[in-house]
């Protein structure tokens, strides 16, 4: 993997070399051709070679008498650029603005060494033109500033010039080549570097792997920092997962037994009841048996069934315009008026006689007794248990408290999970586990919150607040 993406930075590092090469050949070929002007330079200086020789037009010549017009004059001035017009002989028979170190006489040699070689004259570039005027052969120099104007010399043979070309372009390339692949190298290898662990990392993750921690650095810092945060994010649902998956599979064993046990009961009865010839008395009391162990059946699948429905958003409430006060009161006399709880110790007092409210009565009675009946069978036979209302800024709070045996710390948080059991539930009053968890998801269908605050050997407080 690593030198794959090394050899592919290579690659389009290389190719990316030799095209800004080539261009720049192309631009270079075309400035020296003068197909590209510099619009910022004042035209002297565009094309010093070409405005020399245009320049003749410019230089007038009458009766021995060598003249230019006073804009030109105005031009060169401007531009820093002087002149000596030479008769046959190269003396001097004009000039402007000639420095003091110009000689007023030039021999053949002369002009060769001076348009040769830059800054040889006065500091300047000379470049040297042809005047045909007046039926003589005349010529003249033009100064420009060597700071400004420099001269190059190239040399080539003609016979070997595409030869030598190419060899030259070649070692270019060559050594541009190498140089790009040598620092390409060092580079794409502490590029790929990190790519490689990222890579690695991915894999890990999808492997089910996340105890790898990697040190956020470079240009991949966050990068490394995102992939830190999601592998602890990963391993933190796969332990809630894990979790999860336990609670399910002991609460698919506590229903499985729960289910058992009844049918169990049921079968044995009906039995009797088909091979012996019993009394009425006793086929009474078996067919009891029988329909309160099929009872207990059916409330335990309304039960999950209840449960998945309020879990899904498209579940319908049956919400009318209710008194809530009203509903919470019933709640306490239908518990009171059971014969198994009509000596509990059940208080109910409200701070106001009438709150209305859009409910869905059954299902809201339902929440409420269950969090009253978890509250009765968790404790003592003796336990105080009282339901308050109370109304405080915009909100109506139903507060559950008892002064039973409490629950612990590390269980609260459990409490209203659909496959949890408490460890303080006795034999005699294991149901389903899906109570506290139908009595949450009821309350928030409605909006409300429900809260609990426990401790052990003081009691619990559930608070409902809409």
């Amino acid at each position: 993997m690593k030198w794959k993406i090394t050899t592919q930075f290579l690659a389009y590092l290389l190719l990316s070399l030799l095209l800004s090469f080539i261009v720049f050949l192309i631009i270079n070929i075309s400035l020296v051709r003068g197909n590209f002007i510099d619009q910022d330079l004042i035209l002297p200086y565009q094309n010093p070679s070409h405005y020399t020789l245009d320049f003749a037009d410019d230089i007038q010549v009458e009766k021995g008498e060598v003249s230019i017009s006073e804009l030109k004059l105005a031009e060169l001035e401007e531009s820093d650029i002087w002149i000596q017009v030479l008769d046959e002989n190269g003396s001097e028979i004009y000039s402007a603005f000639k420095p003091i170190s110009a000689p007023s006489h030039y021999t053949p040699a002369n002009l060769i060494h001076y348009h040769k070689f830059t800054g040889a004259l006065a500091n300047s570039t000379i470049f040297v033109g042809m005047l045909e005027k007046d039926h003589r052969d005349l010529s003249y120099i033009m100064g420009f500033p060597e700071e400004v104007i420099g001269k190059a010399n190239f040399y080539f043979r003609g016979e070997t010039l595409i030869r030598d070309s190419i060899q030259i372009i070649s070692m270019v390339v060559i050594v541009v080549t190498f140089i790009a692949l040598l620092f390409g190298y060092f580079f794409s290898k502490r590029l790929a570097k990190p790519l490689v662990q990222i890579t690695d990392g991915i894999q890990n993750l999808a492997k089910g792997n996340f105890s790898n921690v990697y040190h956020p650095k470079g240009i991949y810092k966050s990068v490394f920092q995102n992939l830190n945060v999601l592998a602890s994010t990963l391993k933190s649902n796969e332990m809630e997962r894990g979790k999860m998956e336990k609670t399910r599979e002991e609460w698919v064993t506590n229903i499985t037994h729960d289910i058992k046990t009844p049918l169990a009961s049921i079968k044995g009865y009906s039995e009797l009841l088909q091979d012996y010839d019993l009394d009425e008395s006793e086929k009474k009391r078996y067919v009891d048996i029988i329909l309160n162990k099929s009872d207990y059946i059916e409330h335990l699948i309304e039960d999950l069934n209840l449960t998945y429905k309020l879990k899904s958003t498209s579940f319908p409430l049956q919400k009318e315009e209710e008194d809530l006060i009203e509903i919470v009161r019933d709640s306490v006399i239908q518990i009171l008026n059971h014969p198994l709880y009509e000596e509990t110790n059940l208080d109910f007092s409200t701070e106001i006689e009438m709150y209305r409210f859009k409910v869905d009565r059954t299902l809201m009675q339902r929440a409420l007794m269950n969090l009253i009946y978890n509250a009765i069978v968790h404790n003592p036979p003796d336990t105080n248990i009282q339901i308050a209302i109370e109304n405080q800024r915009d909100h109506i709070h139903i507060i559950i408290t008892d002064n039973g045996n409490g629950i612990a710390e590390e269980e609260i948080k459990n409490l209203f999970t659909r496959y949890y059991r408490g460890t303080n539930t006795g034999e005699k009053h294991k149901g389903s586990g899906l109570g506290l968890a139908i009595a949450k998801q009821i309350v928030e269908a409605h909006g409300g919150e429900i809260l609990v605050e426990s401790k052990l050997g003081e009691g619990t407080r559930i608070r409902i607040s809409f």
